[in-house]
């Protein structure tokens, strides 16, 4: 279960606190530990959390890991965290390498208290993946993302963890995906060079490196906010819509609920016409406001609904719904 509470909590502080957070410590204490207790572990109880736990690698001694999270007395996950703001880069991911060579555990992460970086050795048995199989940011993550990172809350890392191992691997599919679609959304050098390639057999063969990187900037960022407003067209979004309520409520309820697409909005009403809920449009983000509430909620996706699913449930029961 979602701390959703915690996390939005959390959320606020990291929000009010980033510019502060000058040091490598003050990302510890004030973003990663609450993160873990969000996660329902006791910071404080070395039987959960266990703080600089040594990691030698080889004849190299004194090498400590920054946090652990422990089980039965031994590592589960390792944990090596950076200044806020800090690159999470070649050199952090080779502490974290050795770390975890030396720990024998499954899983490592890379964050600086916004940005976690899971890693693990889903290629190579005991051999830490060169890339993470997820990442998560405090500051812009889907409800899906927060349904994955409770899979490692409290009570999880035990055993063999043969169901979570199996959805890492999924995740580590996802971000394959997502790394060749950026591929395509950031005009590199190496994709320029990719398309001069294709131009070699045509009559734009002379079209500079500098003049190909510009027109590709422009054209990448066309099509992707065509993207994102075919995703926000309403004949996409209410199908979602009403399979998510009728999850979360129940298709007996979900069917009595009447939906209206205007022009910019869909309307939940009552049976009687009250406005239950609205989801709308504000540029290229939908807003959802429930029950009349003055402060919609932003979705980044629209399965960020799942995110109010205890409000969901206190709006659309039956005699709310009947009325």
């Amino acid at each position: 279960m979602i701390n959703m509470e915690g996390v939005e909590t959390l959320v606020s502080k990291a929000t009010e606190a980033r510019e502060f957070l000058a040091s490598e410590e003050g990302s510890k204490t004030s973003l990663v530990l609450p993160m873990l207790s969000v996660l329902g572990y006791d910071v404080f109880d070395p039987k959960h959390i266990m703080a600089e736990l040594v990691a030698d690698v080889g004849v190299k001694r004194g090498e400590k890991v920054d946090y652990a999270i422990m089980s039965s007395g031994k590592p589960k996950l390792i944990i090596e965290c950076k200044k806020l703001g800090d690159s999470l880069g070649l050199q952090g991911m080779s502490q974290l390498f050795r770390y975890f060579t030396a720990s024998r555990v499954k899983f490592g992460v890379l964050t600086d208290g916004i940005v976690y970086r899971f890693f693990s050795d889903l290629e190579a048995p005991n051999r830490m993946d060169s890339t993470p199989f997820f990442e998560f940011s405090l500051l812009a993550h889907t409800h899906a993302d927060l349904e994955f990172l409770f899979k490692f809350r409290k009570g999880c890392l035990m055993g063999q963890m043969k169901g979570l191992l199996k959805e890492c691997k999924r995740r580590r599919l996802i971000s394959i995906i997502r790394s060749s679609v950026q591929y395509t959304l950031q005009p590199t050098a190496e994709f320029v060079d990719d398309i001069k390639e294709t131009l070699l057999n045509t009559g734009l063969v002379n079209v500079s490196k500098k003049e190909l990187t510009l027109v590709a900037s422009s054209v990448v960022l066309e099509e992707a906010i065509k993207v994102v407003e075919r995703s926000l067209e309403f004949s996409t979004v209410l199908p979602e819509v009403r399979s998510i309520i009728s999850d979360v409520v129940g298709s007996d309820i979900e069917e009595l609920i009447n939906y209206r697409m205007a022009t910019n909005s869909i309307y939940l009403y009552s049976m009687s016409g009250s406005t239950l809920a609205r989801i709308y449009k504000e540029g290229l983000m939908l807003k959802v406001s429930l029950n009349g509430q003055q402060d919609p909620k932003s979705l980044r996706v629209v399965g960020d609904l799942r995110k109010y699913n205890d409000i969901i449930r206190d709006i659309f029961t039956l005699p709310m719904v009947r009325s």
